[in-house]
């Protein structure tokens, strides 16, 4: 008995396609920004090559990796591909997923040009067996055997431990109770490497997916198959009723325990449901494309200098302030501003003012060593500096690496009565954060101290030490030298 499906219904005609001289850094972007599993390289509309999730956590226990490199240096060639008359034996299809060990099958037309891919997320939609889901329990698929971390392993260990034994992810373990209270995923690393963060001392703690959702032992497949499409991921943990691991479901697993003859006859009973389900995934589509419009609207990050914007300034910045003022720790925070950059516009062009100030994001950027640290644009040409964990002499010595830094590019400033080179006036203030101050307090501060270098000549910092509310009986903020 031979029912095909629709090829709508079974191929994921979007997907994210990129010339193979593309950098890598701009494939990685592509797949955190659209939640996609993978890229393919394309050329002359034809599919020579793919990077996956899982390419990249291999990529990123590798010391020679560079997200500068092209997506040619990096991705998968030797594509196993599908003609499109091939896909109506979905059975088929699941033998070629488990005979090459992929999770991707590009389809191509008869002159070989790309027109989407099958993967067991979309093979899986396209079957939908409710009846047999519902009657099958987690414990028939259930993978007992699950690699597990702890919070305080480090991104580069959980990528190592992926490759090493081909899994798509890693179970963060409590060190003491061994419950499980977390999962970092593969595109968990993706999201990592589009942050730009350091693999080797980010901790699994901090990009975790944390407070797990899970599944019991005794649940159905169909209440899985619910809980994966209402949360949009490819695997859930299963815990026993003491909150133990269980092992791990994965939509794969799923896929592979269909019986073929049973699901043939679902699908037949149900052709109308897959009908409307081929409507609502292009009603999710639509849904998708307009979230993705407006995550764009709300990106991180100041489209000229590529460092962090006034909005994700603030969201960090409450962050840290929160947690240091929980730890008791410092926080330090730089004002900079370009002297007289209104005349260097007047005398260069605002082309060249744009560019002068790219070159001062990636001077500021330069002289940052921790991954907390935290460039961004404050607005015109004023940046800030936030650096979580640094008391005022670690504060002290970032200005002065800026200004060295500055100065070492040699960018010319005819119209600068301070000096023949373009220079910074930075305002420097350090706290201790604590809960009975708001955050904005050390801004208004760094403002100040900015506005007074400003006032003694430009082209230097001063730096002040912010008294913490706790330290002192005073009710209005002491500073000192």
């Amino acid at each position: 008995m031979d029912i095909p499906v629709s090829p709508d219904s079974l191929i994921q005609s979007s997907f994210i396609a990129l010339a193979p001289e593309v950098r890598v850094q701009v494939a990685i972007d592509a797949m955190a920004e659209k939640r996609a599993s993978c890229v393919i390289a394309v050329e002359d509309g034809k599919p020579v090559g793919i990077l996956t999730e899982r390419d990249v956590v291999r990529l990123t226990t590798q010391s020679l990796f560079q997200v500068t490199s092209t997506l040619a240096e990096t991705m998968t060639t030797g594509l196993v591909v599908l003609n499109l008359s091939e896909t109506h034996d979905t059975f088929a299809l699941t033998q070629q997923f488990s005979k090459h060990r992929i999770r991707h099958l590009p389809v191509v037309d008869a002159q070989g040009e790309i027109v989407g891919i099958v993967t067991p997320h979309s093979l899986r939609r396209s079957l939908k067996p409710e009846y047999l889901l519902r009657h099958m329990r987690v414990t028939e698929v259930l993978q007992p055997d699950v690699i597990h971390g702890f919070p305080g392993n480090s991104v580069w260990e959980l990528s190592a431990q992926m490759t090493q034994h081909r899994v798509s992810c890693v179970v963060i373990l409590d060190p003491e109770s061994h419950l499980p209270v977390g999962i970092v995923t593969e595109r968990d690393i993706v999201k990592f490497h589009k942050l730009g963060l350091d693999v080797k001392t980010v901790s699994a703690q901090e990009i975790m997916s944390s407070p797990l959702s899970t599944v019991a032992p005794l649940d159905s497949l169909w209440e899985v198959h619910e809980r994966m499409m209402a949360l949009r991921v490819r695997r859930l943990v299963v815990v026993h009723a003491s909150g133990e691991l269980a092992g791990l479901v994965t939509q794969t697993q799923m896929l592979k325990v269909l019986d073929p003859v049973e699901t043939y006859r679902i699908m037949a009973q149900m052709q109308v449901l897959i009908d409307r389900q081929t409507q609502e995934l292009n009603r999710l589509n639509q849904e998708l494309q307009l979230n993705n419009q407006t995550l764009t609207q709300l990106s991180a990050v100041d489209e000229l200098t590529q460092v962090a914007n006034r909005r994700k300034l603030n969201d960090v910045l409450r962050e840290q302030w929160e947690r240091l003022a929980q730890h008791r720790q410092p926080l330090s925070v730089l004002m900079c501003d370009v002297d007289y950059f209104k005349a260097y516009n007047d005398t260069y062009g605002h082309l060249a003012g744009d560019k002068c100030l790219v070159r001062i994001a990636q001077a500021l950027l330069s002289v940052t060593w921790q991954s907390s640290d935290l460039v961004a644009r404050y607005g015109g040409e004023e940046f800030l500096v936030l650096l979580p964990n640094a008391d005022e002499r670690a504060a002290e010595k970032v200005a002065q690496k800026i200004q060295a830094q500055v100065a070492s590019l040699q960018l010319v400033h005819d119209g600068s009565p301070v000096a023949d080179y373009l220079t910074l006036s930075i305002g420097v203030v350090s706290v201790v954060p604590d809960r009975q101050r708001s955050p904005e307090v050390v801004l208004n501060i760094a403002d100040q101290l900015l506005y007074q270098a400003k006032q003694q000549g430009r082209n230097n910092y001063i730096l002040k030490l912010l008294v913490s509310s706790s330290d002192s009986e005073a009710t209005n903020p002491i500073l000192l030298s």
